[in-house]
C-alpha cells in the first residue's frame, strides 16, 4: 500500500476527524521518544504521526492534500496507459513489402519541354505564398485554441476542478508559449493545490520573464514559492517587492512577517508586518488567528510575556479548541512564573491532541 498520511494512522481516507484523533493519539503514545528511549525508528514514527495529524485534523489542509492525492493518482493512470501503449506489439505490427506481381513498371516518357525563369518564379512565388498562407492560418488557430483552452480553464478553477483546469492550461501554453496569463494561473494551481513548488516557481519566473510590469500578486506568489523552498532571502525581497507594488496587500505582510520572524530571527520588523495585517484583515478568520499567534510567539520571543500572552488569550476566545495556542500560552505562563495556569493550560493542549505540551507537563507539573 501506498504510504500516504493515512496509510500512517492506519485510517481511511473517509475517516472522521473523531477517528483521526483517536488513531493519532494512539500511536503517539506509542511512539513516544520517553517510551523508546534511543529507538531512531520510533522517532521517525513518531514525527511522521505528527505530521501526519497536523494535516488531516484541518479541513482546510486536508482538502488540499486529498486533491494532490487524487492529482498523483491520475498522472499514475496516464503514465500507466502510456507504457502499455509502448509495450504492446500490436501498435508495430507492419505490412510485408509487395511482390513482384504487385508492382508495375511503366516507362517514362521524355518529352522535351523548356521551362523558362519565367515560369520558375511564378511556382516559386505561388509556393512561396503557400507556404506563407499555412504559416498564419496555423498561428491564428493555435492562438484561438489556445485561447478557448484557457478560457475554459478559468471556469473549471471557479468550479473547484482543479486537475482539469491545470490540464487544460498546459494545453494552452503549448498553444501560446507567451500567454503570461495562462502560466500564472497554473502557478496558482500549483502553489496553493497541489502544493508543487518548484513547478510553481518556474512558472512564476516564465511570468515575470514574459511581463514588463508583473503585478505585485506576482511576487507574492513567487515569495511565497521561495519561503517553501526555504530561499527565505529571496521569499523576503519578492514580498517586499510585492507591497512596493500594492501596500495594500495584505497577505503580503502575514507572509512577510512569517519569514521574518521563523527563518530571518528579525522579530521586531516581524511584528510590524503581523500588525499591519491584522489591522487590516477581517477579525476572526483563520488567517487572522495565524497572524496572532504568529505576532504571540514574536513577543514572547523579545521576552514581553505580557503582550504575548493577550495575544495567545485574543487567540483562544476565538478557537479554545487550538491546542497549539494553549501550549503557547502555557511556555508564556511559565516565564511568569505562573505555574498552575500554566499546567493547566498544558493538559488541555495535551488533550487535544498536541503532544509536545507532554513534554512541558512532565518538567514543570508533575510533583
Amino acid at each position: 500500500m501506498e504510504l500516504n498520511l493515512y496509510s500512517i494512522l492506519g485510517i481511511s481516507p473517509t475517516a472522521t476527524l473523531q477517528e483521526v484523533k483517536v488513531a493519532y493519539k494512539k500511536l503517539a503514545l506509542k511512539y513516544h521518544p520517553d517510551r523508546n528511549p534511543g529507538d531512531t525508528r520510533a522517532e521517525e514514527m513518531f514525527k511522521l504521526v505528527n505530521t501526519a495529524y497536523q494535516t488531516l485534523s484541518n479541513p482546510g489542509k486536508r482538502a488540499r492534500y486529498d486533491l494532490r492525492l487524487q492529482y498523483q493518482r491520475e498522472r499514475q493512470r496516464v503514465l500507466h496507459q502510456q507504457q502499455a501503449y509502448q509495450t504492446d506489439p500490436r501498435f508495430f505490427q507492419t505490412r510485408e513489402p509487395a511482390g513482384v506481381a504487385e508492382r508495375h513498371y511503366r516507362p517514362i516518357r521524355r518529352e522535351e519541354k523548356s521551362f523558362s525563369r519565367k515560369d520558375w518564379v511564378i511556382t516559386m512565388s505561388f509556393i512561396a505564398g503557400l507556404l506563407t498562407f499555412s504559416l498564419l492560418l496555423k498561428v491564428v488557430m493555435d492562438h484561438v485554441t489556445g485561447e478557448d483552452k484557457y478560457k475554459t480553464a478559468l471556469t473549471y478553477i471557479e468550479d473547484g476542478k482543479y486537475s482539469s483546469a491545470h490540464r487544460l492550461l498546459s494545453d494552452a501554453i503549448q498553444f501560446m508559449p507567451d500567454n503570461a496569463a495562462a502560466y500564472e494561473a497554473r502557478a496558482r494551481i500549483e502553489l496553493d493545490v497541489y502544493e508543487n513548488y518548484p513547478a510553481a516557481l518556474s512558472d512564476l519566473n516564465k511570468v515575470v520573464a514574459l511581463r514588463e510590469r508583473p503585478s505585485a500578486q506576482v511576487y507574492l506568489m513567487r515569495g511565497r514559492s521561495y519561503q517553501q523552498l526555504a530561499k527565505y532571502q529571496k521569499s523576503e525581497k519578492d514580498l517586499t517587492h510585492a507591497l512596493e507594488l500594492n501596500p495594500k496587500l495584505w497577505h503580503a505582510y502575514l507572509s512577510r512577517g512569517e519569514v521574518r520572524l521563523f527563518f530571518l530571527k528579525n522579530y521586531r520588523e516581524a511584528i510590524e508586518d503581523l500588525t499591519i495585517f491584522l489591522k487590516n484583515e477581517k477579525e476572526g478568520s483563520e488567517d487572522w488567528i495565524t497572524a496572532l499567534t504568529y505576532r504571540g510567539f514574536g513577543y514572547y520571543k523579545l521576552k514581553d510575556f505580557v503582550a504575548a500572552e493577550q495575544d495567545y488569550k485574543t487567540a483562544l476566545d476565538l478557537d479554545n479548541q487550538n491546542g497549539r495556542v494553549l501550549y503557547l500560552l502555557g511556555r508564556t505562563e511559565i516565564e511568569q512564573q505562573m505555574s498552575d495556569s500554566a499546567c493547566y493550560h498544558f493538559y488541555q493542549a495535551y488533550q487535544l491532541g498536541y503532544s509536545a505540551a507532554l513534554f512541558e507537563l512532565k518538567n514543570n507539573c508533575e510533583e
